[in-house]
């Protein structure tokens, strides 16, 4: 099994590159700005390690000079979960944002339950459509009121 990136738990909430390498008897995980820098192994955010396994948690210390980082839901206390084996080659992935839509600030929605319920608004209010179509019918049906549901075979 190669080296992935099972869940992700990272704040601030921001396009971010993960190099997963086995460093003997751990995965080692680092986290860069850039895919030039986790190439590289330059300019690093943060770094930690977790054991061979499926799906192991991780947390992250910031280095020294970079940005901070903290848990993006704060219920969850890893910042990754990983999995991998011994011998498996390094990888690098990229993370984007967990949504694209602007962060809750205001603080009633400090409540978790709003914050559930402004979620489920907002991908209600961008992923509903409602879709009428008008058909014409060969016959005349005088008991028909609007709203009646009609069966319609078509080939």
């Amino acid at each position: 099994m190669p080296l992935e990136i099972a869940n992700w738990n990272l704040s601030p909430n921001r396009e971010w590159f993960v190099r997963l390498a086995w460093s003997d008897p751990v995965i080692s995980v680092e986290l860069y700005l850039t895919q030039a820098d986790a190439d590289g192994q330059a300019n690093r955010q943060a770094a930690g390690s977790g054991s061979a396994g499926n799906d192991v948690p991780v947390t992250l210390a910031a280095d020294p000079g970079a940005l901070e980082i903290s848990f993006y839901q704060q219920t969850e206390p890893w910042h990754l979960k990983v999995s991998g084996q011994a011998g498996d080659p390094v990888r690098v992935f990229h993370v984007k944002e967990f949504v694209d839509l602007a962060d809750i600030t205001h603080p009633a929605y400090r409540n978790a339950d709003l914050v559930r319920a402004r979620a489920a608004a907002e991908i209600n209010a961008h992923t509903m459509a409602n879709l009428s179509r008008t058909i014409a019918i060969a016959g005349h049906y005088p008991d028909l009121e609007p709203g009646d549901i009609v069966a319609l075979n078509s080939a």
